[in-house]
Formats: structure tokens, sequence, C-alpha cells
């Protein structure tokens, strides 16, 4: 792929606003991602729904802020824009307590999804659009209904109790790439009885399903990565003071991604996007400047 292409990429899932004691903001992994790839030189699209309300109209407003085409959201009479309660604990962590039967809740497969992912070079998405069976069927026909060779990346993030063994092996089986944290990996692990060896479990489950390349987050230790032939760790070398991880895995992803269309080294795509992780780290926000 040319490197002077500008790459399109599209989030699919959930879209909220996250409720800190004191203030309110945007996101959703989804969201996070295609706002960071729209940072990294991307031309994004988020593939989600919002209710009929004042947040609602926040949330296009500040992601057209962000330049994210936002065609590809759909507006629902009768349900609420997504909103999450977020406490941090003293390590800058998120506990999340997500509110049921949202907006994104009920993402329906149209025209402009259609249109819209033949085009992607890139679609991102994760577990936890896919609670509803419904909107999780609508999510499944969108990933179909990409290209051969648009890099699916299945972006674990586990919350709650929002999956199933089902539903993890239905979202491999449609992706061709994968990034998981080290407790998202432990529980695929499991699932799927691989070794825990970060190495050769990664490796295996990139072999079993057919993937392009396997990422595990390890937070302040760094990241690997892995293709079929090759493994690599990254550790950052600087300290910084974390004052919140929201968001951080979202920029890791889309630089991730960016670095692959790019056709950069393993080794080149990890480091890349461990720093852009550790940078949101040292923001409150999650789709800070870069």
């Amino acid at each position: 792929m040319s490197k002077n292409k500008k790459h399109k990429v599209g989030g699919l899932g959930e879209v909220l606003w996250d409720i800190f004691s004191d203030t309110k903001k945007l996101g959703g992994a989804p969201a996070n991602f295609a706002a960071h790839a729209q940072q990294l030189g991307a031309k994004s699209y988020l593939l989600s729904a919002v209710g009929k309300d004042l947040l609602g109209q926040k949330v296009i407003t500040r992601l057209q802020h962000l330049q994210v085409d936002t065609s590809g959201i759909q507006v629902k009479t009768g349900h609420t824009t997504g909103h999450v309660n977020v406490s941090l604990n003293p390590m800058g962590s998120p506990i999340y307590d997500i509110q049921e039967n949202m907006a994104w809740d009920h993402i329906k497969f149209d025209d402009i999804n259609k249109k819209t992912v033949k085009d992607l070079d890139a679609l991102c998405f994760g577990t936890l659009a896919q609670r509803n069976p419904k909107a999780q069927a609508c999510i499944l026909k969108i990933l179909k209904s990409t290209t051969l060779d648009c890099l699916r990346v299945f972006d674990v993030n586990f919350r709650q109790d929002f999956y199933s063994p089902k539903m993890v092996q239905k979202s491999l089986d449609l992706a061709n790439a994968v990034k998981m944290n080290e407790d998202e990996f432990s529980i695929i692990v499991g699932m799927f009885s691989l070794l825990k060896n970060h190495e050769k479990g990664l490796q295996s489950l990139i072999r079993k399903f057919n993937l392009k390349f396997g990422i595990i987050t390890l937070g302040e230790n760094g990241a690997v990565m892995a293709n079929q032939d090759e493994f690599c760790f990254y550790s950052p070398k600087n300290t910084i003071e974390i004052k919140s991880t929201v968001g951080a895995g979202d920029a890791f992803t889309a630089a991730a991604v960016m670095g692959w269309l790019d056709q950069k080294s393993l080794k080149k795509i990890i480091k890349e996007a461990s720093d852009l992780g550790t940078y949101v780290c040292s923001h409150l926000e999650a789709v800070p400047k870069i």
C-alpha cells in the first residue's frame, strides 16, 4: 500500500460520554480509536448510534470538531445516548459502571454503513457493542461487508460481563488482527486452551484464526506483537506521571493500525504505539492533541 495514500479507517461500535465526578468526556473505544487515527493522518469514520437528545448532538459536534466523519452515526428516537459513570483508582485506572440499553445497543446495518465499509483500509471493533444480540448480528454483517484487503482489528476490550466465548469466537473468525491487554489474553487463553506464555500463546492464537498479527499490551511494562513468523517485545524507557489511562489503549490501537497500513516493521509499530499510549496516560483527556 502506498505510504502517500490517505488511509481510510473506521471505528465500529459504542460511542458514549464518560461521566466523571466533576466533568464528562467523549468516550467509547471505537470513537477514541477513530479520533486518534484521524490525528495520525487517516480519514476516519465512526459507525455507531446516538439518541435524539442533547448528549447525542454533542457527540456529533465533538467528533466533527475532531474531524471524524459522522455520516455513519445513526440517530435513534426512543433511545438514550450512551453514558458511563467512571471513577479512577489511585493508579489512574478507570472503573466503569456501564449503563444498559443505550442507543449504540441498537446499531442497524444500513446503506450508509454498507457504502462506507467498502472503502475502508481498516475497521476496528470490540465486544461491548455486541452485548445486544440484534446489534451483534448487524456488526457481524458490517464486518462481512468489508473488502478482503481490509484490516479487521478485534480490539477485545472486555467490560464487566458483556462478553462470552461464543462472541469471542465469532469475532476472531471475522477479524484478521487482534489486540488485547494481559488480563484479556489470560481469559482468551482459557477459552481456547492455549499456552499462557506470551510468545507461544499469541502465535498459537494467530495461527488458529489465520491472523495477520496479534498484540498484547502490558501496561507500564510495554507490549508484545507477533505475526506467524516474528515476535517482538518493547518496554518504554521513560517513566511518566500517570493522570489517567482512559483512551491509552485506543491510541495504541490507532498507532498500530496506521503503522501496519504504512508497512512498518513490527518493532517500529510497537514502539510508536507504546509511546503514543504512554503520552495519552500523561493527560486526563482520552484524545489529547498530539
